[in-house]
């Protein structure tokens, strides 16, 4: 060997050297171009798609909504904001596309760019039309765009995008070989730069192998090991000099491989997140069909994991089966002579089956990955078009249902044809006129009745003005009329009966009813009229109002009320006195409902519902042939009336309606009201006095309720005052009436020439029993006299038996006052409760300590007295900057919310009789009030309760300006 170790070895680092950095700068190169194909694919490709895709959606949505217009399923509405969408967004992709498509790849895309530039220019004048017609809710010119217009848009836009869309995946497909084909390379020159670097390594060692063979095994392990892809050992052992730089390179050696070998491993995962993010499913197989590598989107689609379709086949896996559920033999499946004839194979027509047996439609497309001629795998991509399926399925039921109500609507014209040959009999035959005009006034058609009501023949009607059958008079309010209902809409006698004139040929006029309707056909306007010949009608009326005038006659002479009130509820007569009780007119009175209009609400159901059983036969209620009822007069007073009811029949038997006579009794009403109050109001007063005055006359402390008696006296002498006035009113206004009734009487001779009238009058009188009632009145009124007289002596004894003491105002101590009342009730408490003070010795205050003692007293018996075998008593008292409070509490029974809420109203007691007056409660909540301050009470049943007396610290103003309140009356514990 001519060359040292040393040199040998430097080059050999040197070979090593070039070898590794040719190997790296291959790599670089590989990386380098993968990642700006990958980019280039990203940027020129990927992004056109999508515009692509964006334009198909919208535009192959557009016809489905235009369907559901047509069907009546969509609004007009919604498909006209998507149809605004269209015109916004679709142009708008088309320019984002052309701007990221600059540069065209081939003819084919050249020509198809141009079709769609070409649609693009017409696209917006077809879209104008379509929103014109669904504005005016044109249906058959929206039917007659879709099948000319939108199918020339169709075949200009949508199909050459659907092309597009395939070139540009064609574009993906052989950037992302061109990409394959880079990484190929990449691998390839990496093994071929390494493979001559191992070699010269060889060779160069062969000749070193004598010089240095005690070194050689050591060598060899490290490169066997760096052959092998061990790049993390390192050479074991000491070695110095030359040898020693050499087992230094080959580590550095191993270094630059791992780091190589991290790079390939980056790239292919740059390559796998490329794959994963695609929407569509991909997978990959190996010559035999076996699954090599799966997307998440295809994990998705077919619902099973990656672990769980690797290495298996992927035909009996999720193709084995028909979308009819059939089997598919294998040698049937395209994707199986993509394998054998190397071709790349397209179909739409195939299924799916996932992971849970359920299947969807797929379009793939497979291609076969051929190395050396041969085939050594495939890659297939699939999308989910269930979708597009539904789509077309929805068209296709569109479409039978747009034959079937075709097949409705020609059914439809028959039975209208049909129709129309009945509603022409009926106008024939038909006694009212029917007549029908145009816009303009011209007679279009009339029925033989128009000609023999206005004496015309049919040849004289035809197109002729409307005009020769209304009176002079009528045509001007008839021409104005037409001109303002074409100009706004807007009609007078449109849709309601009408009373005007006719004209006949001979110039005479007569009296018709008229009915007129507007409608429209085609956009022109008519009018059609229902005429009737009122002349019978108007003559009975008028011979009707003759003789109701006359009747109205004889009812004025009456002075009691008369009416007449038909079975629709409605007044059809009444009489003078009747317009003057009510305060109207009788125009005013005469076609109006009685019941809306002349009774008061709150009767105003049962009176009516009782009124119309009368007239059914079958009485119920208030009204009977004699009743008295509220009425309702136009000033919105109530007035009393009495009663006598008569049916009224015609020639058949049949009720027509019913006759009333009826006298105002609001006044005697009035009183007899108030006397009954007067006296429910007295005896429940007696009952109490009675009650009290026992209560009081078993009690040793009587005298306690004198203030109260004196108040309550009071109180009952102002309503027995006004009581006894009313009396001695009613008595007068009672002769007042009987002296009417006298006068009534009178009459009787001039109301003899009307049996029916004379027949009710006297029933009424019979059945009130006048002469009964005239006795028993003034001894009733004689009778209440007596009664309140009694009334009165009664309280002048009370206020008699009544006293009030008085005392003065006056610094007490409360605990002491507390304390004396206890020694006094000492006796009573002793056997039943232990008393406990909590006193904290509050200041003294200004009052009358007598009447703070009687409070302390009537609660501390009240405490004892709910406490039922033995108990506490606690008192507490306590203050702060306003107010000192006395508190006393027990542990009895305890008092119910619902008696809680009661215990301070007067005679109020849960005690039984003779045990308890209910005043003591009350008296001590009032002298609390009057010295300015409260009690409060709580309790809880089983517990106890706990009355707080809280007094101010000082006196009010208005007391020191000696206003004192009223000496307080003692009274026993209630």
């Amino acid at each position: 060997m001519k060359l040292s170790i040393r040199q040998g070895l430097l080059l050999l680092i040197a070979l090593a050297s070039i070898t590794l950095a040719a190997v790296a700068g291959v790599g670089m190169w590989g990386t380098w171009r993968g990642q700006e194909g990958l980019r280039q694919v990203l940027a020129e490709e990927v992004e056109p798609i999508q515009q692509l895709i964006r334009i198909d959606k919208l535009l192959g949505s557009l016809p489905g909504h235009l369907y559901g217009v047509l069907n009546g399923d969509f609004g007009v509405y919604g498909a006209r904001q998507h149809l605004l969408e269209i015109q916004k967004a679709v142009p708008l992709a088309w320019q984002e596309y052309r701007r990221t498509t600059a540069k065209l790849s081939n003819i084919a895309e050249g020509n198809l760019i141009a079709s769609i530039e070409t649609g693009m220019a017409t696209l917006p004048h077809a879209l104008d039309r379509l929103d014109g017609a669904l504005e005016a809710g044109d249906l058959p010119a929206i039917a007659f765009l879709l099948k000319e217009d939108w199918w020339a848009v169709r075949l200009q836009i949508v199909t050459p995008v659907g092309k597009l869309m395939t070139l540009q995946q064609e574009h993906v497909a052989e950037a992302y070989a061109a990409a394959q084909d880079v990484y190929r390379q990449t691998l390839l020159g990496t093994a071929l730069v390494l493979s001559v670097g191992l070699a010269m390594f060889l060779l160069f060692a062969r000749h070193l192998f004598r010089y240095v063979l005690h070194k050689l095994s050591v060598i060899e392990d490290a490169l066997g090991r760096i052959a092998r892809g061990d790049l993390e050992t390192r050479v074991g052992g000491s070695h110095r000099g030359e040898f020693g730089r050499i087992v230094l390179a080959l580590d550095r050696t191993a270094d630059t491989l791992r780091e190589d070998r991290q790079a390939i491993d980056l790239l292919q995962q740059r390559q796998a997140s490329i794959l994963e993010s695609m929407a569509e499913g991909l997978y990959g197989t190996d010559a035999r069909g076996r699954i090599t590598y799966v997307n998440a989107a295809a994990e998705r689609l077919l619902g099973r994991s990656a672990a769980e379709m690797l290495g298996r086949e992927s035909h009996p896996l999720f193709h084995h089966s028909r979308a009819d559920g059939t089997s598919y033999p294998g040698e049937q499946c395209p994707l199986y002579a993509t394998l054998l004839r190397q071709e790349v194979c397209t179909s739409a027509e195939e299924a799916f089956w996932r992971k849970d047996g359920s299947h969807f439609p797929v379009e793939f497309t497979g291609a076969p990955i051929i190395a050396d001629a041969r085939t050594v795998g495939t890659v297939v991509v699939f999308r989910d078009i269930s979708e597009r399926r539904a789509d077309e399925l929805a068209r296709q039921r569109l479409l039978a249902e747009l034959h079937q109500r075709n097949e409705q609507l020609n059914a439809i014209k028959d039975e209208l044809s049909r129709k129309e040959e009945e509603l022409r009999l009926v106008l024939h035959h038909l006694r009212d006129g029917v007549i029908t005009v145009d816009a303009r006034g011209m007679i279009r058609s009339a029925n033989p009745a128009i000609c023999t009501m206005f004496q015309q023949p049919a040849s004289a009607l035809q197109d002729e003005d409307l005009r020769i059958l209304i009176p002079p008079d009528y045509r001007a309010a008839h021409a104005q009329g037409l001109n303002r209902h074409a100009t706004t809409s807007e009609a007078q006698v449109l849709d309601r009966l009408v009373e005007l004139e006719g004209l006949r040929s001979d110039g005479s006029r007569f009296p018709i009813e008229l009915s007129i309707n507007a409608y429209a056909v085609r956009g022109e306007r008519f009018y059609s009229g229902i005429i009737r010949d009122i002349s019978d009608r108007k003559a009975a009326d008028r011979a009707l109002h003759a003789a109701l005038e006359q009747a109205q006659e004889y009812l004025d002479v009456a002075l009691a009320v008369m009416v007449v009130i038909d079975c629709d509820l409605s007044v059809r007569l009444i009489n003078r006195a009747g317009c003057a009780l009510l305060g109207l007119s009788e125009s005013e009175i005469v076609g109006s409902n009685w019941f809306d209009h002349f009774i008061p609400a709150p009767e105003r159901e049962s009176l009516r519902s009782s009124f119309l059983n009368w007239l059914a036969g079958t009485p119920s209620g208030v009204i009977a042939a004699h009743n008295h009822n509220d009425i309702l007069t136009a000033d919105g007073r109530v007035r009393r009336v009495a009663w006598s009811n008569a049916l009224l029949r015609d020639e058949s038997g049949t009720v027509t309606g019913n006759l009333s006579s009826g006298i105002d009794v609001t006044d005697q009403h009035a009183g007899e009201l108030q006397l009954h109050a007067t006296i429910e109001r007295l005896t429940e007063l007696n009952h109490k006095l009675e009650e009290a005055q026992n209560q009081l006359l078993q009690s040793e402390k009587m005298a306690s309720i004198g203030q109260l008696a004196a108040g309550v006296a009071h109180e009952i002498n102002n309503p027995v005052g006004f009581v006894n006035s009313n009396l001695g009113s009613l008595r007068n206004e009672v002769n007042d009436l009987l002296r009417v009734i006298d006068a009534y009487a009178a009459a009787d001779p001039i109301l003899a020439e009307h049996p029916a009238l004379m027949d009710a009058i006297n029933a009424a009188r019979d059945t009130a029993d006048l002469a009964y009632l005239r006795e028993d009145v003034g001894t009733l009124i004689d009778e209440s006299l007596d009664g309140l007289q009694r009334v009165r002596r009664i309280v002048q004894d009370l206020k008699d038996f009544s006293r009030v003491d008085s005392s003065e105002w006056a610094f007490a101590s409360l605990e002491a006052g507390l304390d004396s009342t206890l020694n006094i009730v000492r006796n009573e408490i002793k056997y039943k409760a232990e008393v406990r003070k909590e006193y904290a010795g509050i200041p003294e205050v200004e009052c009358i300590a007598a009447q703070v003692n009687q409070v302390f007293l009537n609660l501390l018996v009240n405490a004892a007295h709910a406490i039922d075998e033995r108990g506490t008593i606690t008192l507490r008292t306590g203050c702060d900057a306003r107010e000192v409070w006395v508190e006393v509490e027990d542990s009895g029974k305890g008092i119910a919310p619902e008696v809680l809420q009661r215990i301070f109203e007067p005679f109020f007691t849960t005690k039984p009789i003779g045990q308890g007056t209910g005043l003591g409660l009350s008296l001590a909540y009032s002298i609390a009030q009057r010295h300015g301050g409260r009690i409060e009470a709580s309790s809880q049943v089983g517990s106890g309760s706990k009355f707080r007396l809280l007094l101010p610290r000082e006196r009010e103003r208005e007391q020191e300006r000696g206003d004192a309140p009223a000496p307080a009356d003692t009274a026993p514990p209630g």
